[in-house]
């Protein structure tokens, strides 16, 4: 038997951004994809449709055209499709034990660059910052430069505890979108109007910056200003739902921060929001005054291991 986990992640601040060459701030999450895989004589995975994408990824880089037969189970504790990172989770944690069970030397940049490709066939035009940040853990600075060169720099600090212990992750639901589909639409409108989106991104960029020095000295009041800042941004961009602006609106009314944390969505759930309040249990009012689920989760956590 061969188990392997990954934990979530989201994006402190960069997110569609960082598809055109701008930095992003990404970090773990304490909620983990488990992946146990066990050798046998007949069967196959029971994902299907992750099988479909991952073997054949595998398959390609070892030149190989079969594998042998095995069983796959998987437990989660991240919701799907909401920000999380849940695809590479799975993926990153999946090409670990069949890499395992083919007696293939593996690291983690290897794990890395193949589930890179798992997620360009989930996503279209994935930045490779969710991969990065699964597979290597904690707190990840990321750029793609080029499509063939990314900057992956696991920093030597964590979120200060005086500012950790008061995020909580809310979920509004799936959403209708997919993250494909919002960086489509994105990429469609700085066709339309580069300059722009342009400055959008550039303003991100210097946002991302600042924020890197607000987590590492803890300071509240900044973090509150650049996520709030951030999610305006999002908001330019088109990808938060009325649904979604309306309780972070709330929760800004209430002295806190929110943003969404992945693709985000044109109408109704948006996925998870990152909230931030000097009080949690402010934040968890309004969750609870939303009927919407909420869970506070250890960011920082380590990336992909064999359990």
């Amino acid at each position: 038997m061969i188990k392997f986990s990954a934990p979530g992640k989201v994006h402190l601040l960069g997110e569609h951004a960082v598809v055109y060459g701008k930095p992003a701030l990404l970090v773990t999450v304490g909620l983990r994809v488990v992946i146990t895989l066990t050798p046998c004589h007949s069967g196959r995975a029971s994902l299907a449709r992750m099988t479909k994408t991952i073997e054949p990824v595998v398959k390609k880089y070892l030149k190989i055209k079969t594998i042998p037969p095995y069983k796959l189970e998987m437990s989660s504790q991240l919701p799907i499709g909401a920000g999380l990172g849940s695809s590479a989770a799975i993926s990153a944690a999946y090409i670990a034990a069949l890499l395992t069970f083919l007696k293939v030397n593996r690291n983690k940049a290897l794990v890395n660059g193949l589930t890179y490709q798992a997620e360009e066939i989930f996503h279209g035009n994935p930045s490779g910052g969710d991969n990065s940040t699964v597979v290597f853990g904690g707190l990840v600075w990321f750029r793609r430069e080029t499509p063939d060169l990314k900057i992956i720099q696991p920093l030597p600090f964590s979120i200060s505890s005086k500012l950790s212990k008061n995020f909580i992750l809310i979920n509004t639901g799936k959403p209708k979108e997919t993250t494909r589909e919002m960086v489509r639409l994105v990429e469609s409108r700085v066709k339309k109007q580069e300059t722009k989106y342009r400055k959008i991104f550039d303003n991100q960029e210097e946002l991302v910056k600042e924020l890197l020095t607000a987590l590492k000295e803890g300071n509240e009041d900044k973090l509150i200003q650049i996520i709030r800042a951030g999610e305006k941004n999002l908001e330019s961009l088109g990808v938060v739902s009325p649904f979604a602006k309306s309780i972070i609106r709330k929760i800004e009314q209430a002295g806190g921060a929110a943003k969404i944390c992945g693709g985000g969505g044109k109408t109704g759930p948006t996925g998870v929001l990152l909230a931030y309040h000097c009080n949690k249990n402010t934040l968890e009012k309004i969750a609870k005054s939303e009927k919407l689920p909420y869970f506070s989760t250890s960011l920082g956590v380590e990336g992909l291991r064999r359990e």
